[in-house]
């Protein structure tokens, strides 16, 4: 049930950064299975109904956070575009907005929630493709890239993010440079 937030829904802003980050908070302490909606709302100080009005479950909560950075990481994206198209250049926006939210992505990594993650960066992947007219080559080579893109950025988060988002960048364009440079890969 993700909902960009709008002039329409502003009200609720304040309502859902507070579920969200009670959620966050409850997750430093507990596994996301033992975490209620009860925890959440009494953390968050908001009514079960002001939950469920913006959210259809905790896991919900973590869809809209993950979606919400992807929407500005397009955003930023497209603003760049303008001045010029490069993979390089948009792959240090993407790293540098995963890098961002370091914090929150290492809390969903040692809660085992990769799975949920990982969902959340198909759906993307998806609202991004809906408007737009693709064959089958151009859905799998979507698919494979958001495995990869998750893959790549979950590595990079298990070794401690010691590399900066441009070298990443460098490293993400090498790797896809030397598998287009294959000459026997079909």
């Amino acid at each position: 049930m993700y909902q960009q937030v709008t002039r329409k829904n502003k009200n609720n802003l304040f309502v859902r950064e507070c579920i969200t980050q009670s959620l966050f908070k409850l997750l430093e302490s507990k596994e996301f299975d033992q975490v209620s909606i009860t925890d959440i709302i009494t953390k968050a100080g908001v009514s079960r109904m002001g939950f469920y009005r913006n959210y259809c479950s905790k896991e919900d909560v973590i869809e809209s956070y993950i979606l919400d950075i992807f929407v500005k990481t397009v955003e930023e994206i497209q603003k760049e575009r303008a001045l010029s198209f490069k993979v390089k250049n948009i792959m240090v926006t993407t790293l540098e907005n995963f890098k961002r939210h370091e914090k929150e992505m290492r809390l969903f990594l040692d809660r085992n929630l990769d799975w949920l993650l990982f969902k959340c960066y198909c759906k993307a992947f998806d609202i991004l493709a809906q408007n737009k007219k693709s064959s089958r080559v151009r859905l799998y080579s979507n698919q494979m890239f958001v495995g990869e893109l998750f893959n790549f950025e979950m590595s990079w988060l298990r070794n401690g993010m010691k590399e900066t988002p441009e070298q990443m960048a460098r490293i993400f364009y090498f790797i896809l440079q030397t598998r287009l440079d294959m000459k026997n890969f079909v």
